[in-house]
């Protein structure tokens, strides 16, 4: 039993060191377009997203039927807030946090939601979320994926697209009373820092 405990503790802490990670995968590597560019628009996208293994369509459907079964309308307020989340809580931090990296690598640079001055558009898209859980036998904190595009407003054109992966923070509680909105707000936390800082490098 200690042995299998040991493996599992492990196995996690290899996990987790892994979730930090940012991937230019297609598209101009050295990303020379983003030199001079002083803002940029992000936009954000949780089309066809995924919760752990299944669509996000199900999950919430799932989440909205078991707790509106154990108290009438909880269930419709945990789908508002899941939702809403998104832009209260989690797209603040992530453009909080590339600002920040854009300011600390002195390029005179800012990002941010409805910028019309733009000559590029950053879409943040969602990939998958892991809400984590907390059982007797097994844990998994939560993590999301994410696919970052650079994408010319004028044209359309996709000039680079990079892959992020970021965990959240450890997970406290258990499956009845763990919130995961604060280790959600940490993956977008450390995504935006992943890209900022990736962006910095690129436009000495």
């Amino acid at each position: 039993m200690k042995t299998l405990k040991l493996l599992a503790i492990v196995g996690l802490i290899a996990f987790s060191n892994s979730l930090i990670a940012q991937k230019i995968v297609e598209g101009d590597k050295s990303m020379a377009f983003l030199k001079g560019q002083k803002k940029f628009n992000i936009e954000y996208d949780y089309t066809d997203m995924l919760v752990g293994k299944i669509p996000e369509s199900e999950y919430k459907a799932d989440k909205i039927a078991k707790h509106n079964a154990k108290q009438p309308g909880k269930g419709d307020r945990w789908a508002e807030k899941w939702v809403n989340n998104r832009s209260s809580v989690y797209e603040p931090m992530f453009e909080e946090l590339i600002n920040k990296m854009l300011f600390k690598g002195k390029t005179n640079a800012t990002a941010a939601k409805n910028e019309k001055d733009a000559k590029y558009t950053i879409k943040v898209k969602t990939v998958m979320t892991e809400p984590g859980f907390n059982s007797v036998v097994m844990k998994q904190n939560p993590f999301c994926r994410f696919e970052i595009y650079w994408i010319e407003i004028a044209t359309g054109k996709v000039m680079a697209k990079g892959l992020v992966t970021a965990q959240g923070v450890n997970m406290g509680g258990s499956d009845w009373d763990f919130d995961p909105t604060a280790s959600i707000k940490e993956c977008y936390a450390k995504c935006g820092k992943e890209v900022g800082a990736g962006m910095a490098k690129k436009m000495k």
